[in-house]
């Protein structure tokens, strides 16, 4: 038998498909990051500005599952480039025609694009790295959004303020581009070529969507970690916004480093022991949150402990999650990914919306966070049942 694509060459593919994973969702944190100057640029409101984070991800989770199809068609590496050239395209088009429509078409297309590479770099790293390392792999691959996101917080405020956010956008789709170049050397081409009858047996398992239930709450339990920490920890604790700012780009920092340590524990413990851990960390999850919640009564000290846990458990669990997708349907994995990233991106699209109404309603961030462990609470509930999906002939 030819060895599978890819093989042999692991680390390359990870390499990549973090890269690309992380260029992929770009689009969704540079407005948040740049927000003051596109705002005086464009005379466009802070909602606006939200409204196009919310739409590259919400169109991620609209676009998972036709976009897992699509990849099974034209394959990973064609599917990958392509999202990487949809960047470069979306940034370059916004920059140069200056306008919020523009904006608004750019995060709906990159949105849609990024879908691509969701699905498309779990299949590369599934068949480039043995299963013995696939959680470590997936892991490390999946830490390219947090990086993203630590980089952005760390550089694009800064290039803001030197800088117009149209060139942001043209550098950030240059490095788009040469993504692409690169995906296009060290992504493997693997595609769909089955009969019709190895399609129906390649089904995804009875009851897979339990995963995509488990993926929304547990995203969106937790994505208020990242929207609304620097409020929380400036509005509600009283601390400056520099300050805050640094605390949770630390805390993304140190969750994308635990996500690989932990990564490598769950390689440890093998494939019937992976979905058990992530509802092990959702309840770790529920108590950070609490504890987080906690700082309006103990203090800064005490809500950073709880933002760093969160961030962590968050992240690892997240990885995990990616390798347990693998692990129950490894003859579907694109489709797997795509139906498992809809309930994902669709907890981070209503959450963050939701928390915030919810503290502008009650006048508290209590109320909000209580509502978010709720969240998690479910979050471990849906893995314990998700647990049951592919084994044992489920």
């Amino acid at each position: 038998m030819s060895a599978q694509p890819g093989a042999g060459r692991g680390p390359a593919v990870v390499a990549a498909s973090m890269l690309a994973l992380g260029i992929g969702s770009s689009l969704g944190f540079f407005p948040g990051y740049f927000a003051g100057a596109v705002r005086d640029d464009l005379g466009i409101s802070r909602a606006q500005v939200g409204l196009l984070v919310s739409l590259h991800f919400g169109c991620t989770g609209l676009g998972s599952i036709t976009g897992a199809r699509i990849t099974e068609r034209i394959g990973t590496r064609t599917a990958v480039v392509a999202d990487q050239l949809i960047v470069a395209v979306a940034a370059w088009s916004a920059a140069l025609l200056d306008s919020y429509a523009a904006l608004i078409g750019a995060a709906v297309l990159a949105g849609f694009g990024y879908a691509l590479t969701n699905a498309a770099t779990n299949e590369a790293v599934a068949a480039a790295v043995p299963e013995s390392r696939r959680t470590l792999a997936l892991s490390a691959k999946t830490s390219g959004v947090p990086t993203m996101a630590l980089i952005s917080a760390v550089l694009v405020p800064w290039a803001s303020d030197r800088w117009s956010w149209n060139l942001i956008l043209m550098i950030g789709g240059t490095i788009a581009a040469v993504s692409a170049i690169n995906s296009a050397v060290v992504i493997p081409d693997i595609r769909s070529s089955r009969s019709r009858a190895q399609r129906q047996e390649s089904a995804l398992p009875r009851g897979f969507w339990w995963f995509a239930v488990s993926a929304f709450f547990l995203v969106g339990s937790s994505q208020p970690l990242f929207s609304w920490a620097v409020p929380y920890l400036d509005e509600g604790l009283g601390t400056s916004k520099p300050v805050a700012g640094a605390i949770a780009g630390i805390a993304a920092g140190l969750g994308a480093v635990c996500m690989s340590l932990t990564a490598l524990r769950a390689d440890y413990l093998g494939r019937t022991k992976r979905v058990p851990l992530i509802v092990g960390l959702c309840v770790v999850l529920t108590a950070s949150i609490l504890v987080t919640m906690s700082g309006l009564t103990f203090g800064l000290a005490v809500a950073t402990i709880g933002l760093f846990a969160g961030f962590i458990v968050q992240l690892a669990a997240i990885g995990i999650m990616h390798a347990a997708v693998v692990d129950r349907a490894p003859q579907a994995v694109a489709r797997a990914t795509g139906l498992t990233m809809t309930g994902y991106y669709m907890g981070a699209l209503a959450t963050p919306v939701s928390f915030g109404a919810l503290v502008d309603w009650l006048g508290t961030y209590t109320w909000a966070w209580l509502a978010m462990a709720l969240g998690s609470t479910a979050a471990a509930v849906c893995f314990a049942r998700a647990n049951q999906v592919g084994e044992m002939g489920s």
